[in-house]
Parts: C-alpha cells; sequence; structure tokens
C-alpha cells in the first residue's frame, strides 16, 4: 500500500470476528479483530492481576520453550480464564493466541 492507502474494513488485519464461548465471557460477543480481541484479553489478565511476575518461580513448556514469570498467566485464579484456556491452570503468553483463534467465528 502506498502513503495514504489504507486496508478497507473488515479485511486482512481489520478482519471483524465473533467472539463465541469462553472468549464472549471476558471480551463479550461484538465483532472485533483479532488485535482488539487480544487487547481486551491483556486488559481482562492485567485487571484480575493473572500474569506472573518476574522471579516467582512459576513456569510453563510450550511447544519446547520455557516460558518464566511475566511470560506466564495464572488462569486458575479465574473461572473465565481457566475456561478459556481449556482448563489448565497456568498458561504461557504466547497460547493466548491459540486459545483466542478457537473461540473466533468468522462472520
Amino acid at each position: 500500500m502506498k502513503g495514504s492507502e489504507t486496508m478497507a474494513k473488515g479485511t486482512g488485519i481489520n478482519k471483524q470476528y465473533k467472539p463465541t464461548g469462553a472468549l464472549a465471557d471476558i471480551i463479550g460477543s461484538k465483532p472485533v479483530s483479532y488485535a482488539q480481541a487480544s487487547k481486551k484479553i491483556w486488559k481482562h489478565i492485567d485487571k484480575e492481576e493473572l500474569k506472573g511476575e518476574k522471579g516467582d518461580g512459576h513456569s510453563v513448556s510450550f511447544n519446547g520453550r520455557k516460558y518464566v514469570g511475566g511470560q506466564v498467566i495464572h488462569c486458575g485464579e479465574c473461572p473465565m480464564m481457566k475456561k478459556f484456556c481449556g482448563g489448565k491452570s497456568k498458561v504461557s503468553m504466547v497460547q493466548l493466541a491459540k486459545f483466542t483463534k478457537k473461540y473466533m467465528k468468522e462472520l
């Protein structure tokens, strides 16, 4: 794209999806883009203080990599997040995209 050209609303990164299930419980069911959904999920995580802290001793392994401290989300402390994360009590921050995709329905 050049200069003042912008991507049409509802396409590419602006494409809208309908949150369903556990995701809708957290962010509502109004259509959003993946970026908007991610922002709302992180807002919920911050509000509920679910993000681990550096040096807290908690870790999670995902795809052969170990995530520690602030990279860990403590889902078990929030029933909505635990449901969203498939019943897991802790997940890595990079797993959130996988769970988000599961609950986003194309319009």
